[in-house]
């Protein structure tokens, strides 16, 4: 009966073989997307990590990465066949087969431009060549430094532990999004201050040299909702710099020196890839004032850290530019504000912004308006609103005919491409539901800016 062969021990090793088959492929794919980590390829190794389909539920050990595993084989090739293994092989340059001549080709006459001793009185003595392609250094300064710059170059002089903190800074690095300056209503003044302080710099650096350097740092303050983030995406967006949106989350750290080092290593991203925009948003937070009660040591070093690196006596090759956005500057650091070159109010919006932003926001295809609305009857009612604020009324607006709906839907599902209907009284009862929250907030920031603004 031993000698029998059993049909459930031939499945058990078949299916003992497919899981160790499964198990190397797995262990494969993770120690390929942990050292495409620890050489810097961030975007290659996300890209993978989606496409091989890799979760969090496993990680690396600690002592193992492909370096040691390629050591280990050499060291075994060696003692087992007394020479080295070969993995990589040049290839060779195949040349192409060369085509007959044809009768064609035989008598093709030679090129106009081509340098020719013979000389023919139809063909006039000189020649105007002119460009069909753009030039390289324009299509060389299109491309954003972050897709020319490998990462890999960056990391190569920086120790293991630096390492980990460009692993945690390239995740805040922003990509362009879709926010252009015509999304934007109204602010033209705060618009044309950007465009000559972050993007012409970048576009004509031959005009920004000697004392029209450019700046390096502004300050956007305002009440809340009245567009001063939309403008640094826009800003991202209309600009071909490498932007970094920075938190409190990612530079302060528990553990004692590590927000310095976080700075220092975020500054030399900077100068990598500049030109770039290093974004802090509610910068109050970061760089309040070092004379309040109440201010920690390493709150104080980390502040520090930060202005030494925005103007310290080391020079940094490339435009590096702080935007800084608050809705209290007068809690912000003297020194920080001697830094933020550009301080710019951004106030509520007019009568004329308040009538663009409904139009924009209710003059939709979804949307259907009966009776006929007047924008400006709406912007007239609308004072001390900012654009959070009405943007929010509409929503409440939109919020109140689909909460007649919702007790007859009887768990059937709205077609997607629905048309709502919006009536007047719908959006007047909103406007009365919905207060501003920024109205008291304006006269404070003028005085401000009166005394501490430059714009």
């Amino acid at each position: 009966m031993a000698c029998v062969n059993r049909p459930f021990s031939q499945t058990r090793k078949i299916e003992t073989k497919e899981a160790l088959f499964r198990a190397r492929k797995r262990i494969l794919k993770y120690l390929v997307s942990s050292y495409l980590k620890q050489e810097g390829y961030f975007h290659t190794a996300d890209t993978f990590a989606s496409e091989a389909s890799l979760t969090g539920d496993y990680e690396i050990c600690d002592n193992i990465d492909l370096d040691i595993i390629l050591q280990d084989y050499c060291s075994y090739y060696l003692m087992r066949f007394n020479k080295q293994p070969q993995f990589c092989r040049k290839v060779e340059e195949r040349q192409q087969p060369k085509r007959p001549v044809t009768r064609k080709e035989r008598h093709r006459p030679e090129p106009v431009g081509m340098v020719c001793e013979k000389t023919n009185a139809d063909l006039p003595s000189t020649f105007t060549i002119t460009k069909l392609l753009k030039d390289d250094t324009n299509l060389h300064n299109s491309i954003p430094a972050i897709e020319r710059k490998p990462l890999s170059a960056f990391l190569t002089n920086l120790s293991s532990e630096k390492k980990q903190l460009v692993e945690l800074l390239y995740q805040d690095i922003v990509r362009p999004s879709k926010v252009s300056w015509s999304d934007i209503k109204g602010l033209s003044a705060a618009k044309s201050l950007l465009m000559e302080s972050v993007v012409y710099p970048v576009r004509y650096p031959e005009v920004f040299t000697g004392l029209l350097e450019p700046w390096r740092g502004v300050l956007l303050h305002g009440p809340p909702g009245t567009g001063k983030t939309m403008l640094a995406k826009a800003v991202a967006n209309e600009s071909c710099c490498t932007f970094f949106n920075v938190s409190c989350s990612t530079i302060v750290n528990k553990w004692r020196g590590e927000s310095e080092k976080i700075i220092n290593v975020l500054f030399e991203m900077a100068t990598y890839y500049s030109p770039s925009i290093i974004f802090i948003d509610e910068v109050e937070t970061l760089a309040s004032d070092r004379s309040a009660s109440g201010e920690h040591e390493a709150s104080r070093r980390m502040k520090a850290q930060l202005l030494t690196e925005l103007d310290g006596i080391s020079d940094r090759e490339g435009i590096v530019f702080l935007l800084a956005n608050s809705n209290m500057p007068w809690e912000l650091d003297p020194a920080m504000l001697r830094r933020l070159e550009k301080r710019i109010y951004i106030p509520l919006p007019d009568f004329k912004t308040r009538t663009e932003l409904f139009e924009k926001l209710l003059n939709v295809d979804n949307i259907e308006l009966y009776p006929k609305i007047n924008f400006q009857e709406l912007a007239s009612k609308t004072d001390g609103y900012s654009g959070s604020d009405i943007k929010l009324v509409c929503k409440e607006a939109l919020m109140s005919t689909v909460r007649k709906l919702l007790p007859d839907m009887g768990g059937k599902g709205i077609q997607p491409n629905r048309k709502d209907r919006l009536a007047l009284s719908d959006i007047l009862t909103a406007i009365e539901k919905t207060k501003p929250v920024s109205k008291n907030l304006t006269q404070k920031h003028e005085e401000w800016q009166s005394e501490m603004g430059c714009s």
